[in-house]
């Protein structure tokens, strides 16, 4: 845990196809697990643009 609660990491930004970040995709999007691996895979890493390809801006 960081020091300071207000400072951010760059992970936070980032998307990855370990289990609990397709379960947190899973969860805020409301898409399915295959659903939420694809779109990583197809927009990349970038969880705005991972949430932006499955339409849930």
């Amino acid at each position: 845990m960081a020091d300071d609660p207000k400072k951010q990491g760059r992970d936070r930004k980032f998307a990855s196809t370990q289990e609990h970040e397709v379960a947190y995709i899973v969860k805020t999007a409301k898409v399915t697990r295959q659903k939420a691996l694809k779109a990583i895979r197809e927009a990349g890493p970038s969880r705005v643009k991972v949430m932006e390809y499955l339409g849930k801006k």
